[in-house]
């Protein structure tokens, strides 16, 4: 590791989480990726400035010049039992008598989740707290599909799906869960850049051109995983409405920041997959 990396923690416990962080570069050691870019901000200096990026974190985590964040630091078999723990759930919801609608659905491109959340690399994106992994919120997913049914749908159950303000929705939508595919061993969560050419059109009002430095922002994305989307109800007919409206709704309108860039949209699977 870099020895001009530094943290800003009590002097011991700095020298102890570079260790750890050195351990887990030199050994593949499974990491909480969302912990490590909320909480352990890496800094250096630049022309006498104290600052910190999410691409120098990266490198922090690599041996190469990639700009993935590595797959083997996904804690894979915590992330199987929870999992597992969500099946369970979902089996003692069908025992109640719910209804259980799960689909499916790929990334087309890429995916920028919680994008304007508070952040001190000025973009984010949203990590299961406990686990590490790239979710959907089920606030989200839900919010996405209802303004898909407002704005192109006369849906006479929107009510009854969605609540209004004298009663709450009869469906609810879980967080939508990444499928990580074991045997692929992919890097999945990769950097991406926006680049602002002419900053000072936009902050200044200043005349645009070609002699304006431009000012690129990085941001985590999570790209080509599938994810699958549940919701339940106790009627059977809501439930299917809101399944064929969250299909209809990701794929056309996508979801999460920069849809309007092509991220965010789904796709369905060319084939069925069982629950077990």
């Amino acid at each position: 590791m870099d020895r001009n990396y530094f943290f800003y923690l009590p002097k011991v416990q700095s020298e102890k989480t570079k260790e750890v962080i050195r351990k887990i570069v030199n050994q593949k050691f499974p990491l909480n990726i969302g912990l490590f870019f909320d909480k352990y901000i890496a800094w250096y200096r630049e022309k006498n400035k104290e600052k910190c990026g999410i691409k120098k974190q990266i490198s922090l985590l690599r041996n190469d010049q990639s700009l993935k964040v590595p797959f083997h630091l996904v804690p894979l078999d915590l992330y199987k039992n929870y999992r597992n723990r969500f099946k369970f759930l979902i089996h003692n919801l069908e025992a109640l008598n719910y209804k259980i609608g799960i689909q499916y659905l790929k990334l087309k491109w890429r995916l920028a989740i919680n994008l304007g959340a508070v952040s001190v690399y000025e973009t984010s994106m949203l990590f299961h707290r406990n686990y590490g992994v790239p979710i959907i919120p089920g606030s989200a997913v839900k919010g996405v599909v209802h303004h898909y049914a407002e704005e192109y749908k006369e849906i006479p159950e929107a009510a009854k799906i969605f609540g209004s303000q004298d009663k709450k929705g009869e469906v609810i939508f879980f967080d939508a869960l990444p499928i990580i595919d074991e045997k692929e061993q992919r890097d999945f969560i990769v950097l991406d850049v926006m680049n602002i050419h002419y900053g000072d059109y936009y902050q200044k009002g200043e005349i645009p051109g070609d002699w304006m430095n431009p000012n690129p922002v990085f941001f985590l994305t999570v790209e080509g995983v599938k994810f699958i989307f549940t919701i339940v109800s106790k009627d059977e007919k809501l439930k299917e409405k809101a399944i064929e409206l969250l299909k209809e709704a990701v794929s056309t309108m996508g979801i999460g920041a920069k849809t309007s860039a092509g991220y965010g949209y789904f796709e369905n699977l060319c084939y069925n997959q069982k629950r077990k």
